[in-house]
């Protein structure tokens, strides 16, 4: 993958006859209800009145931001000399913007500019006062018009609140609000423009000023390569050219420091840096050789992450994602590419895999980007607003690898849909706990994205390390479950099974897992193989049931199940105990046990094969005690010595692999009725299988 490429060819697609500062104007953050009507109002500062006010209600359009140059707010340390801002940072405009612009104006030679002279002007007027120091400036908030004829003591901005005036804060918002006389709450404002009212009765719109849109340019160093060209021309010097290293061409404007101007939370950070590290000869002065660019790329990646950040953000984990395409024998075809990108980002959304693949069957631009040998790549990453974390890349996914994991989970599922509701690729997340911090930041998502790293880069994945996340998802989300209120882990998505459906957690976990290694036993990406499957093993479930007695019939089914599942012979043995298991806990839960005391002996932390031994004796204890010594019983018990072999032999899995082997039996019965219930015990699970209805991925 090559990012840079691909935000700069994303850039161009939309980069010719638009104007240069385009890539700078942002879409407002704030986000309306229905009833509420949004507007766009102008802050005025009257020459001739010498005083300040809001005018001009105007109803706001998606155009507006284009038409009074929205840019957003400038950079924390940088000056804030932008104009068209949101009523959220209004505290820019009744601050220090006024000094911050004239500051800048006169720092790119433009300090006897038509705009500096209006800004002295204002000084002049005491609307405004100007430093020679960032930040230094401030606005004279005793001209507001509101304000006068009134006793006012003091006036002063209430950090990004609002103002306070005489002691108490009014929000901005309502500030502008008490301007109109209006009371109504669903007038929402939502850009600020600023404009000058001069001597002679003329409005100036300031964020539409010829020197203001040139000096925003020349900052952002967006005229720069017409400016060097012309010079090179001249003076036929190209002493200066370099190499851009994204188009490769020798350009006269070449430089690394175009870097300095992208968005801190924007993809180009991610791959530009200037950390000593990464320059030649670990010296500063090298940075040219590694991330010289010229100005023709540098807009055209401004113009592709401002097209990425709207279009191309998606959710994977839980996490913000770039979802980005290219093409392997020929170049995408980036006009689709939102598209493209919808489809993908809704495999990690959707809860079933099947819906996944029947929505993009449909969409013939989908087998057109399959049949052509596209990649595909996954940036995950994480902003708090001043800088970007990458948290994990997955690159080079050719999009038929990718529909076929999506498809091989499909596939899986359908075989195990009689115990699993739902499962998908997105769905993945929901198997492995993840804990979250008083910030609800994710704290060890790593592993999840380390495991779809694996699954669509076809690496190796440990067996042993997939055992270990079931038994401990089993054990965080058991937890959980007992607390009165769940206060983590909630990809596990807990809230389905609180409270007291511990039983249907289980399975949902366990069933998840058997799909997801059946998945990457199939994939060929297991580094053992768990399942030994016989040909047309995955057909025997769906054989007709065997006419008899229901202990046979439930028995046969159990092997069939087995069978189907590709268990051997030790994780059979551990099956029929785990049915064993839940054939105790249904009494206890009969006896008014409702927290099942015998899933207290179950140490999900793994347990070796003493402690399964040891394990199954209680269990034979408490079918005494509970008089649960049936023949079904004792056919189950036939079933786990027939399986488990003689003590001698060496037993074939780890600790943690026993207890999901263990627990996969217990899952199993769960939704399944035991064919030795009491009455009791059968309306008691009647209840519970109620309950069921309202659990959201099994059955």
């Amino acid at each position: 993958m090559n990012l840079p490429e691909i935000t700069a060819l994303i850039g161009s697609t939309v980069q010719a006859g638009d104007t240069s500062l385009s890539s700078l104007i942002r879409k407002p953050k704030r986000q309306f209800k229905e009833n509420d009507n949004p507007y766009i109002v102008f802050l005025v500062f009257d020459l001739f009145l010498n005083n300040i006010t809001f005018e001009d209600l105007i109803p706001y359009n998606s155009e507006m931001p284009v038409e009074y140059n929205y840019f957003g707010n400038n950079p924390a340390a940088a000056l804030q000399y932008y104009l068209t801002r949101e009523v959220e940072s209004l505290h820019y405009l009744l601050g220090s913007v006024w000094n911050d612009l004239h500051l800048n104006l006169q720092k790119l030679g433009m300090g006897d500019s038509q705009l500096a002279v209006v800004l002295r002007k204002m000084a002049e007027a005491g609307l405004v006062t100007l430093g020679a120091q960032k930040g230094a400036g401030s606005v004279a908030l005793d001209k507001f018009v509101q304000f006068a004829n009134q006793d006012i003591k003091t006036i002063v901005l209430d950090s990004k609140k609002g103002l306070k005036v005489n002691g108490g804060t009014i929000g901005f918002e309502d500030f502008i609000r008490r301007t109109f006389q209006s009371e109504n709450k669903s007038n929402k404002f939502v850009l600020v423009i600023p404009a000058v009212k001069l001597e002679d009765g003329s409005r100036i719109i300031l964020p539409q000023h010829e020197d203001y849109l040139a000096l925003v340019r020349k900052a952002n160093k967006l005229e720069a390569e017409e400016q060097d060209l012309t010079k090179s021309k001249h003076t036929n010097n190209l002493k200066n050219s370099g190499i851009c290293y994204i188009c490769h061409q020798v350009k006269p404007d070449v430089s690394s420091e175009y870097t300095v101007i992208f968005s801190r939370t924007g993809i180009n950070k991610i791959f530009t840096t200037t950390t000593i590290n990464s320059a030649r000869n670990i010296n500063k002065n090298g940075y040219n050789d590694n991330y010289a660019m010229c100005n023709n790329c540098y807009q055209k990646l401004l113009a592709g992450e401002k097209i990425i950040n709207e279009k191309f953000i998606g959710k994977i984990a839980g996490e913000s994602a770039f979802i980005l395409a290219e093409g392997i024998l020929k170049p995408f075809d980036y006009m689709n590419l939102e598209k493209f990108k919808n489809s993908i980002d809704f495999a990690f959304q959707s809860k079933d895999a099947e819906e996944w693949l029947k929505s993009v069957e449909l969409e013939s631009y989908f087998t057109y980007f399959i049949s052509d040998q596209y990649s595909l790549n996954f940036l995950v990453y994480r902003t708090d607003g001043n800088s970007v974390t990458i948290l994990q890349v997955i690159e080079d996914v050719p999009t038929l690898y990718f529909t076929k994991v999506v498809r091989t989970i499909g596939e899986q599922h359908q075989i195990l849909k009689e115990h699993l509701r739902y499962m998908s690729l997105g769905t993945v997340y929901n198997l492995i706990p993840v804990k979250t911090n008083k910030k609800k930041e994710q704290i060890d998502v790593g592993r999840v994205l380390s495991l779809y790293k694996a699954m669509l880069n076809k690496q190796k994945i440990l067996a042993n390390v997939l055992f270990f996340y079931a038994t401990e998802a089993l054990e965080k989300g058991l937890k959980q479950l007992e607390k009165t209120e769940i206060d983590n882990y909630l990809n596990l998505r807990l809230y389905n099974f609180f409270p007291n459906k511990q039983d249907f957690f289980i399975k949902n976990i366990i069933m998840g897992y058997l799909v997801l290694m059946r998945t990457c036993q199939k994939l060929n990406l297991l580094d053992k193989k768990v399942f030994i499957i016989s040909k047309g093993g995955d057909e025997v479930l769906r054989a007709e049931k065997t006419a008899g007695s229901p202990i046979l019939e439930s028995i046969n089914d159990m092997e069939k199940f087995l069978t189907q599942q590709g268990f051997q012979k030790e994780a059979r043995a551990l099956f029929y105990l785990g049915c064993l298991l839940h054939r105790v806990a249904v009494a206890q839960y009969q006896k008014e046990h409702k927290t099942k005391p015998i899933l207290k002996k179950i140490n999900f932390q793994g347990m070796n094969i003493n402690e399964i031994l040891r394990l199954y004796e209680d269990i034979i204890e408490k079918l005494r005690q509970y008089n649960k010594f049936t023949l079904f019983s004792e056919n189950l018990m036939q079933k786990f010595h027939c399986n488990f072999g003689n003590l001698e032999q060496a037993w074939p899995y780890n600790d943690h692999a026993n207890v999901f082997y263990l627990m996969s039996g217990y899952a199993y019965m769960v939704g399944n009725r035991a064919p030795d219930l009491t009455d009791e015990e059968k309306e008691v699970l009647e209840q519970e299988l109620n309950a069921d209805d309202n659990v959201e991925n099994t059955k």
